[in-house]
């Protein structure tokens, strides 16, 4: 009995930020494993549905495109932050902390324009994605103090271990990509 080979998702965001061709030897590995490119699909979907947690959009794309930066993936920081950017003039502040953190690290949660609340997400977003810790306050003290709910802080933490993950998956194909 052989297995079923089940498509490749329509939409695979991660399959279009590793830049891979739709056919070849590693679309054909990808169909081979489609459940995984399924799941993982899936999960972004799931992380970015509107409805899905009191998060805006806003602050989920801010924390994912700091989330890829902090990993050393400039495209795909690039690509959370161009969605965050298509969110249109709601998405201004956001932007701005993103930028400032970006530039400056944690230090920017204590500019005085950064929104308290969207600092302590981009701060827990830090901590989660470096081994660097905030030696001033613990990020998930923070987050607590901007009156995150719980199941906001646990959407936030699943939101930056699926963008660690992607970009380690969006790496593993382009190498197996140039190697192929």
């Amino acid at each position: 009995m052989t297995a079923e080979v089940k498509p490749t998702p329509v939409h695979d965001d991660t399959a279009r930020l590793a830049g891979i061709a739709s056919t070849g030897s590693v679309a054909a590995l990808r169909a081979a494993r489609a459940d995984a490119a399924r799941y993982t699909q899936g999960s972004f979907d799931a992380l970015f549905d509107p409805g899905a947690t009191r998060l805006s959009l806003e602050e989920r794309f801010a924390a994912a495109s700091y989330a890829a930066a902090l990993s050393a993936a400039p495209e795909a920081a690039r690509a959370y932050r161009e969605r965050l950017l298509a969110l249109g003039s709601s998405a201004q502040s956001a932007i701005a902390a993103l930028e400032g953190f970006i530039s400056g690290g944690v230090a920017h949660a204590h500019a005085a324009d950064t929104d308290v609340r969207l600092a302590a997400i981009l701060t827990h977003t830090h901590a989660l994605a470096t081994l660097t810790p905030n030696p001033e306050k613990s990020a998930l003290l923070r987050v607590k103090q901007a009156a995150l709910t719980t199941p906001e802080i646990v959407a936030l933490s699943q939101l930056v271990a699926f963008v660690t993950y992607q970009v380690r998956v969006v790496a593993a194909l382009r190498a197996l990509e140039a190697s192929a």
